[in-house]
């Protein structure tokens, strides 16, 4: 079953970067434990299948990053909506960086109707804004009321760190 929890796990989300920037010598400059000590003041939201950590975003202040284990891709949709507004409770206009080779994002964004507003480092970047119910598709699940952990969550501080 997939769940959001509080707050992302650090090691993951590194293994999920190290195995999409992988052909960048990523691993070789960015140790996990630069990745966890970097990260770990910003607010995240983790994803859990079954209790194990997969993936999750997290929020830099600047730009929402998000990371799922390959064993994960096109499996996690469903945690999307929810994380979303999560993320909308830190700030309401979001940056995305994809990159260009990842064909099925560009295309689940562009979609969506999220404008592109540049490119960077051959990344693709997305204006992310709340579209209060403008969803071209529609997710596969009712409204739930806010718990105590999402309305916790909503006070998370913007990451101090700079850049």
């Amino acid at each position: 079953m997939l769940t959001l929890t509080d707050r992302a796990d650090l090691g993951v989300f590194y293994d999920a970067d190290a195995h999409r920037y992988g052909a960048r010598g990523y691993a070789d400059t960015v140790t996990r434990e630069r990745f966890a000590h970097f990260y770990a003041d910003c607010p995240s939201i983790g994803f859990e299948d079954g209790g194990r950590p997969i993936g999750g975003i997290l929020f830099d202040g600047e730009e929402a990053h998000i990371a799922v284990l390959p064993s994960h891709h096109g499996h996690w949709a469903l945690l999307l909506k929810p994380a979303l507004q999560w993320l909308f409770t830190l700030r309401q206009d979001i940056t995305v960086a994809v990159e260009q080779d990842n064909a099925r994002c560009l295309r689940f964004l562009d979609r969506h109707g999220w404008q592109r507003i540049g490119e960077r480092d051959g990344d693709v970047l997305y204006r992310l804004v709340p579209q209060d119910g403008t969803r071209k598709t529609a997710y596969p699940f009712r409204r739930k009321a806010r718990s105590d952990a999402s309305a916790a969550r909503a006070g998370a501080s913007p990451c101090t760190r700079t850049h």
